[in-house]
């Protein structure tokens, strides 16, 4: 079976979005799109893009009382671009395990760190986590909760406009997983990995 021929949910097997749900390379091509449409510039999946997506998140959420249809889709497209930025330069992988985008997560592979894009995709076009998208709370381990949080403790305060920025989001998710890699160490782990089984083997608490 080639590529084209895979269903939406079976990985890719080639190319920059290898081990990638088809569906997943499929929604973050079409963001690209509609950010250079927008902003004359192509988002490449680097975290210096992710302000050019924060604009246009803007923009969709300005026509979103006229075109309600508009949260939804957008914010598929914008979840999966900001899930393959992380995926691609924090090292994660995807886990899809059906069409409902409330199960769709990020995983870190390094640090056991885990969130839905599509939920951040939400938070960033409405600006709050008012919304009947996915949730955004970080997944982690039990034993790496108090570290993570002592260390996003420590950040400076930001706007409310700027809390639920997918730049803002980014910049979080790395320093929690810093946060959660360092603890493992602690512990001696400092060589662990993660897979799926790790992070759905069991029920993980959220973090409120």
């Amino acid at each position: 079976m080639n590529d084209d021929e895979r269903g939406p949910t079976e990985p890719l097997t080639s190319g920059p979005f290898a081990g990638v749900p088809k569906t997943i390379a499929e929604l973050a091509q079409s963001l690209t799109d509609f950010v250079e449409r927008a902003v004359g510039i192509r988002p490449d999946y680097m975290p210096e893009t992710l302000p050019l997506v924060d604009h246009y998140a803007r923009e969709v959420r300005s026509r979103i009382s006229e075109r309600p249809e508009l949260l939804a889709l957008t914010a598929q497209a914008m979840g999966a671009y900001f899930g393959e930025v992380v995926r691609r330069n924090l090292v994660g992988f995807w886990f899809v395990p059906s069409a409902n985008l409330h199960d769709y997560q990020m995983c870190g592979e390094a640090a056991f760190v885990a969130i839905n894009p599509i939920g951040a995709a939400f938070d960033a076009i409405v600006g709050s986590s008012e919304h009947d998208g996915p949730t955004s709370r970080l997944r982690l381990a039990p034993e790496d909760r108090a570290a993570v949080e002592d260390r996003l403790a420590q950040l400076p305060e930001v706007r409310e406009e700027e809390y639920y920025l997918l730049s803002t989001r980014y910049e979080v998710l790395e320093i929690a997983m810093e946060a959660a890699r360092a603890e493992a160490s602690r512990r001696g782990y400092e060589d662990m990995t993660y897979s799926a089984e790790d992070y759905f083997i069991e029920p993980r608490p959220l973090l409120n």
